[in-house]
């Protein structure tokens, strides 16, 4: 048996309470004798410090020469001659004697000490198991402390005039809440979940929620292989994993600088494999099966819809650029496509940072409704960011060539915007701005003014 359970039947005190103050070097002990002695009866001679020359005091020194007691405060305190309270020589004794002696190695200076200063110890230990109790309490409540949890929140108020019968000038408020789970299970790897929910359609990007329900966005695990990293899952978004950046433009409000690309409308069960090196070198290929959890279509069959897409790209310091290919074929139910998009970006100091994109669809098949002319459609995207106050305005131009909406050609349009966003505090942000869409000429143009909120956790 223990020394100091044959002495007390108590654990080590000191040892106990160190992780409890975060690994703090020292543990406060006024403030744990004040906590320990609420509610209890102590007499005045408790509180009665340790000084040189009392026969405890140098018992004390004599114990933490012989023992080796941890080289913390109190023995510091020891050896320059400063006085301790009861609960810190409590404290002393409990490092002192927790190694487990045999009790032939005890001496009378340890025992009397035991003896002397019992009251304190035994209430050091009967605190300290309750504040265990209430920590596993706290702890049984709480995520796995490998796991991260981050999310938010958008409110989005404003009003579109346009084509739409539900373009009408009128006032509406869309919302949008994401949360995003992050487990690590060795440090290098990482399953991520997303929960998205929300009714955004008409005031900002098309591919934003739009389902009222509680979703399971995006199911899937990641882990290294040497330089690679390999991502695998039964949901993964086309554009979860491109490892090239074709633009830095914020893309918080309504265009897309990769809008055929980098769409992100295919989900399903896929694979990835990423590579980036020190050099700012980087490239990634996935494939998705979009119809993968359908077991009469499958995956890497004539009747799924499968997509393919591929990165290459380089970053610097203050530049970069990329491009971006995918092939999505039209075995199943969909309409397949061929895409390819480049861009590249530069921020230069104190002045706005540029990002130039262009981004060409090509159709597998001509379709009355999708792709009436069987020809390409493209779109080039020139996006502005520059911070100005304490907020950053972002002012966005691009020119789509559209082969969706005419029997007999394409039509080039032009669409704008322009808005700043405001860093209220830390997590929320408000932006505002508008948006201007030119419409194909059987259809009017588009008008939106819109203000979002955003609150991030």
């Amino acid at each position: 048996m223990k020394l100091f359970q044959q002495l007390l039947v108590a654990p080590a005190a000191l040892g106990l309470l160190a992780p409890l103050a975060a690994n703090a070097a020292e543990v406060n002990i006024n403030d744990v004798a004040n906590y320990a002695t609420t509610g209890a009866e102590v007499t005045t001679a408790q509180y009665s410090d340790v000084v040189p020359g009392d026969w405890a005091y140098t018992a004390l020194q004599n114990l933490s020469e012989s023992y080796g007691c941890v080289d913390n405060a109190y023995t510091q305190n020891l050896k320059s001659g400063q006085a301790l309270t009861r609960y810190e020589a409590a404290a002393l004794i409990n490092a002192c004697l927790e190694g487990g002696l045999a009790s032939a190695d005890v001496d009378s200076d340890a025992v009397r000490l035991s003896n002397e200063f019992g009251t304190e110890m035994a209430i050091l230990k009967g605190r300290v198991d309750g504040l265990e109790y209430k920590v596993k309490e706290l702890s049984a409540g709480q995520f796995s402390s490998t796991t991260k949890m981050s999310g938010g929140a958008v409110f989005t108020t404003g009003f579109v005039d346009g084509p739409s019968s539900k373009d009408d000038n009128k006032l509406a408020t869309e919302y949008n809440f994401t949360v995003d789970l992050n487990t690590s299970f060795n440090g290098r790897d990482g399953l991520y979940a997303q929960v998205v929910q929300g009714n955004q359609s008409e005031l900002v990007l098309e591919s934003s929620e739009t389902d009222s329900t509680l979703t399971v966005g995006s199911l899937y695990y990641s882990f290294p292989v040497g330089d690679f990293q390999v991502t695998a899952g039964p949901l993964v978004d086309q554009d979860d994993v491109i490892s090239a950046s074709t633009s830095i433009y914020s893309e918080n409000f309504r265009l897309d600088t990769m809008r055929f690309s980098a769409a992100g409308t295919e989900t399903g069960p896929g694979v990835a494999v990423a590579y980036a090196n020190d050099s700012g070198f980087n490239g990634s290929v996935s494939y998705v099966a979009q119809d993968g959890e359908n077991g009469t279509k499958g995956m890497f069959s004539r009747e799924g819809d499968d997509v393919l897409t591929a990165s290459l790209g380089y970053d610097a310091d203050n530049f970069g650029g990329g491009i971006l290919y995918k092939n999505a074929d039209n075995n199943g139910d969909t309409n397949g496509e061929k895409t390819f998009g480049v861009g590249a970006y530069f921020a230069p100091e104190n002045l706005p940072t540029i990002s130039v994109a262009y981004d060409t669809k090509d159709p597998e098949t001509v379709s009355t409704t999708t792709n009436p002319t069987g020809k390409n459609s493209s779109a080039l995207t020139i996006g502005l960011d520059y911070e100005v106050g304490p907020g950053t305005a972002s002012l966005a131009w691009q020119s789509f060539e559209d082969a969706s909406i005419s029997s007999y050609k394409t039509q080039t349009l032009s669409n704008y915007e322009l808005y700043y966003s405001y860093p209220v505090s830390d997590g929320i942000d408000v932006q505002g701005g508008l948006f201007y869409e030119e419409g194909n000429g059987r259809q009017a143009d588009t008008v939106g003014y819109i203000v979002e909120t955003f609150f991030s956790f």
